[in-house]
C-alpha cells in the first residue's frame, strides 16, 4: 500500500471512530429522553413524531441527491424498506415500550450487547474474524458495563417486561448496522439516511393512528416539543447520519465496540439532566469500559483483512458520493 493509500485510510478509520462515538453520545440522550415522556406520549405516538421531525431536519440537504438518485432508489427499495422498518420503526417503538417498565440503565446494560451481537453476527453471516483482542475488549468492557448499571449487586437485573422489550431491540439494531454495510455504492448516505426515515414514516402512519384513536393524543407543553426535537433532529438525524458512516468506514464490529461507552454517558446525562448521583461502584467501572474499549479497537500491525479493506472500500465510495 502507497504511504499516501495509508495516510488516507488511517484518517478513514479515525473518522469512523469519531462519529460512532458522536452517535452514541447522542443515543445516550435518547434514552434519557424516554425515561421522562414515558408518561407523557404514547409510544407509537413518540416514534412517529420523532420520524416526522427527523424527515422535515433531513429533507433541505437530502431531498436533491434522493431525486438525482431515484432510479437507484427504486432498484433498492427493498432494501430501504427493510432499513427502515428495523433500525427505525419497530427499533424506536420498541426502546419506548421498554422505557415505560423498565430502568434507563437496565435499557442501557442490554443496548450495548449490541456490541456482542455485532461480532457474532459478522462472524456468522460474513466470516469476519473476531480476533483475541476483540474477543478480550469485549468481555472487560462488559464486565465494566455489568458492575456500572448493576452497582455491583445483581438483584438490579430483575427481569421485566421492559427488558425483553430492549433486548429484541437490540437485536435488531445489531442486524440493522449490518445491512447498513451491505448498502451498494449507488446510493449515497444522505439518500440512504433520508429513504429509510421516509419509509419508517409511512410504516408508522397507520400504527400512530391507531393509537390515536384507541387512546388518544398527548398533552403538548414546551417540554415535551423540546425533547420531540431532540429524538428528532438528534438522535434521529444526526445520530443515525454519523453512525451509518461510521459502519461504512470501520466496520459494524469496531463501531460496536464504541457502542459499549453508552452507560457512561447515559450516567453522565442522568447526572446532569435528572440529578441522578453516580456511585462509587459506577465510577469504577468507568475505567473497566473504557480499557476494554480500547484494547478491544487494538488491531495487529499486519496487513488488513478482508472485513478492513470492505469498510475501507465502504466509506471511500460513500465520501465520493456526497461531494
Amino acid at each position: 500500500m502507497r504511504p499516501g493509500s495509508r495516510a488516507a485510510a488511517r484518517e478513514g478509520r479515525y473518522g469512523g471512530f469519531f462519529f460512532a462515538l458522536l452517535a452514541t453520545v447522542i443515543w445516550s440522550g435518547n434514552l434519557i429522553a424516554a425515561r421522562g415522556l414515558r408518561d407523557s406520549v404514547p409510544p407509537t405516538s413518540l416514534a412517529f413524531w420523532r420520524c416526522v421531525v427527523a424527515v422535515a431536519a433531513i429533507a433541505p440537504w437530502a431531498v436533491r441527491s434522493f431525486v438525482a438518485e431515484r432510479s437507484h432508489v427504486r432498484a433498492h427499495a427493498r432494501l430501504l424498506v427493510l432499513l427502515g422498518f428495523l433500525g427505525i420503526a419497530a427499533y424506536t417503538v420498541m426502546v419506548y415500550l421498554a422505557a415505560h417498565t423498565t430502568t434507563a440503565t437496565n435499557m442501557s446494560l442490554l443496548a450495548v450487547t449490541a456490541s456482542v451481537l455485532m461480532l457474532l453476527l459478522s462472524r456468522i453471516l460474513h466470516g469476519d474474524r473476531l480476533g483475541r483482542y476483540r474477543v478480550a475488549g469485549s468481555a472487560i468492557a462488559l464486565a465494566g458495563v455489568v458492575v456500572l448499571v448493576t452497582r455491583g449487586s445483581l438483584s438490579e437485573l430483575t427481569p421485566r417486561p421492559g427488558d425483553l422489550w430492549m433486548l429484541g431491540a437490540t437485536l435488531i439494531f445489531a442486524y440493522y448496522s449490518l445491512l447498513v454495510r451491505g448498502v451498494p455504492k449507488s446510493l449515497s448516505g444522505t439518500t440512504v439516511l433520508f429513504g429509510t426515515f421516509a419509509c419508517a414514516l409511512a410504516l408508522l402512519l397507520p400504527c400512530y393512528l391507531t393509537e390515536l384513536a384507541l387512546s388518544g393524543g398527548f398533552h403538548v407543553t414546551l417540554p415535551v416539543l423540546a425533547s420531540l426535537g431532540y429524538v428528532g433532529a438528534m438522535s434521529s438525524g444526526m445520530a443515525y447520519f454519523c453512525w451509518n458512516r461510521a459502519v461504512g468506514r470501520i466496520g459494524p464490529a469496531q463501531a460496536g465496540l464504541i457502542y459499549y461507552l453508552l452507560p457512561l454517558f447515559t450516567a453522565l446525562s442522568g447526572l446532569w439532566l435528572l440529578d441522578e448521583p453516580i456511585l462509587a461502584q459506577q465510577v469504577a467501572s468507568m475505567p473497566l469500559i473504557v480499557a476494554g474499549v480500547a484494547l478491544g479497537l487494538r488491531t495487529p500491525s499486519t496487513a488488513p483483512g478482508h472485513h478492513q479493506k470492505h469498510a475501507s472500500d465502504v466509506g471511500a465510495r460513500e465520501e465520493g458520493a456526497e461531494r
